[in-house]
This record gives C-alpha cells, structure tokens and sequence, in this order.
C-alpha cells in the first residue's frame, strides 16, 4: 500500500500533501498542497497553474479572497486511487496566503480531495492524521 509521510512544514506548521496532476498533454506535474479539511473546494492552486493543468473550462466562483476561476483538472495517482478529474479553481490571493507559512506551498487541498482519498478501497483505510501532518495507514 501506498502512503505519504509527510512531517508538518511551515511557521505555524501545517500538514501538507504532495500531488501529481496530468496536463491535457498528459505530461505530470507534483504538487505540495497545504491540507486543508475547512477548504470546500477540493484544489485550489494559482490561475497559472490552473490555466496549463485544466483540461476543460469549470464554473468561477467567488471568495472571501476574491474571485476563484474554475477549471476541471486530471489527478495522477493511481496508487491513492486518484485518477479522475477533480475541479480545481485558480486564486492568486489563496496561494500568497498558504507561502506565508511555506514557500513550497503551491496550493491548497480542501476536504473534497481529501474524502476522495479516504474513499478509495483499501484493505487498511488511509487518513490525514493531524496530530502528525501525516497522510498514513491506520
């Protein structure tokens, strides 16, 4: 089975997931997204990445940072069961806030991708663990 190790980055500390998107070449890209269980949308990362990952336009919407511009991308992760489009929305203003507490942050992902991976079949289910910023097997 798969799992990501990933110890709490950033000031204040924050658990992380890394991502791997396919473009609509199908070229992957590996993203370090902050975890986010209070975020509803399920990606959020900069309108220029969001602009080369989509694969089709997705609905605007609007946020406490201002508009969020819609765009369906592919996750890559068959190994987390991760391989369906997600839609993710593209918001400058979310991703200068998630480099204030680490600079790797490209993005943020929300509770729906989250659910996506805790949904997926495993014989040993797999949770964020937030006591150690770990995405890990029970």
């Amino acid at each position: 089975m798969f799992e990501q190790r990933n110890p709490y980055k950033g000031d204040p500390p924050r658990p992380w997931i890394r991502l791997r998107l396919a473009g609509p070449d199908g070229a992957t890209t590996e993203l370090e997204l902050l975890a986010d269980t209070g975020n509803p949308c399920a990606v959020i990362l900069s309108q220029r990445d969001v602009s080369s990952l989509k694969v089709t336009e997705g609905p605007d919407v609007n946020s406490n940072f201002g508009p969020l511009h819609g765009g369906w991308v592919q996750l890559a992760m068959p190994e987390l069961g991760l391989v369906s489009s997600v839609l993710a929305y593209g918001g400058d203003a979310v991703i200068a806030a998630a480099k204030a507490s680490h600079t790797d942050f490209a993005g943020l992902a929300g509770l729906p991708l989250l659910r996506l991976v805790e949904s997926y079949k495993f014989s040993v289910p797999f949770t964020l663990v937030k006591r150690t910023g770990w995405l890990a097997k029970e």
